[in-house]
């Protein structure tokens, strides 16, 4: 299943960009950052299904959480940035 995972520096930032998605009602889950997808090996991330995805979005930006990349997972495992 396709999903949009959005990146976050912190642990904390991500608890928070969770926490704020699921009052909006999109279902969100915090994992350390899939390997190669960030600079350093301590980043996190926010995964949402692919029909949120735009919303989550738009929700983080509300909120001033969506502060790193974003990238689509797909089924095969491989990640591609997009700007939403």
């Amino acid at each position: 299943m396709m999903r949009y995972v959005f990146m976050c520096r912190s642990l904390t930032y991500a608890q928070s960009a969770a926490r704020v998605l699921e009052k909006n009602a999109i279902s969100a889950s915090v994992k350390k950052a899939p390997t190669g997808l960030s600079g350093s090996g301590c980043s996190y991330s926010v995964s949402v299904s692919y029909i949120k995805g735009t919303a989550a979005a738009g929700v983080l930006r509300r909120e001033g959480l969506l502060q790193g990349k974003v990238f689509l997972r797909h089924d095969d495992g491989s990640h591609t940035e997009v700007i939403l």
